[in-house]
């Protein structure tokens, strides 16, 4: 059996295990195909390796679709194995709340908004600040955290928050090594993504039980579906995101029933021993 990942991969690997005669050729698509629009070599990649390939695995219904209409492929050949969490990570975490909350110089009114992912224009900084700064002026006890690795942006958001006003409520902190630990200590999440495949950053905040300001893209709407507290905006639309935040500002302090349902509905839906248990049932049964 051949299993390969990522288009480069996908490509070699397909044909790699055709011309060994591999009974079973597995590739995988792991987020939407916008790269063949950045890179179009990639595209005829994806259709040989695709055509090689007896099984393609998606990582959510919405990347699965977004394939049988890119590249024409059936989407009977096409199995949704969504990403895996490592759930033990946020064991405890509630416990480090007040801790977190002082370390980051958070008040007691103050409401904790945070977004995990690393400074890339696609990723939607941007649109997150002018709507943090929208937003902020009905509720000035909003602080707005973003950690992620500076790709390049970082000073030019920076100073977007200061001509907007909020330069004192927004900090960039830099790429994390305990984002659960950072998500104990916040009110609300948000992806403000343009496009997703399946969001890891969706699944941590859902699991820390946040709710969560997703824009409606890739497989967003999948894994908030049936999350109370949890809303959908547009993606590159600020004042739907202010409208969004607003939204789930109104519901806090929430009940604990709605945290609890969201922690436990990830664990049900999205462990890695779930993930793990799929992918055998996938190679067990062959194509």
């Amino acid at each position: 059996m051949v299993h390969a990942f990522l288009p480069l991969t996908n490509f070699l690997g397909a044909l790699a295990g055709r011309f060994a005669l591999a009974p079973l050729v597995i590739t995988s698509r792991r987020g939407l195909g916008n790269h063949q629009e950045r890179w179009p070599r990639l595209k005829r990649m994806d259709r040989i390796a695709n055509r090689f390939s007896h099984v393609v695995v998606a990582n959510s219904h919405a990347v699965a679709a977004d394939m049988a209409a890119r590249d024409g492929y059936d989407l009977a050949r096409v199995r949704v194995i969504a990403n895996g969490l490592d759930l033990s990570r946020f064991d405890g975490i509630s416990h480090r709340r007040d801790e977190i909350r002082r370390s980051l110089g958070l008040e007691p009114d103050d409401v904790g908004v945070v977004i995990v992912a690393n400074l890339i224009p696609y990723k939607g900084h941007k649109d997150l600040i002018d709507a943090f700064a929208s937003a902020s002026q009905s509720r000035p006890e909003l602080r707005l955290f973003i950690a992620g690795q500076d790709r390049g942006i970082g000073q030019a958001l920076i100073e977007q928050a200061q001509r907007l006003g909020v330069g004192s409520t927004v900090r960039l902190l830099g790429a994390q090594d305990d984002v659960p630990g950072l998500l104990a200590g916040m009110d609300i999440g948000v992806i403000a993504s343009h496009e997703e495949g399946f969001c890891n950053a969706l699944m941590e905040k859902l699991t820390a039980g946040l709710p969560v300001v997703a824009t409606n893209v890739g497989g967003n709407p999948e894994a908030v579906s049936g999350m109370p507290g949890c809303v959908l905006v547009k993606p590159r639309d600020p004042a739907d995101l202010a409208r969004g935040l607003l939204a789930v500002l109104e519901r806090l302090p929430e009940q604990t029933v709605d945290r609890k349902f969201r922690q436990r509905a990830m664990r049900e839906r999205y462990s890695i021993r779930a993930m793990v248990d799929a992918y055998e049932t996938l190679y067990l049964a062959g194509k």
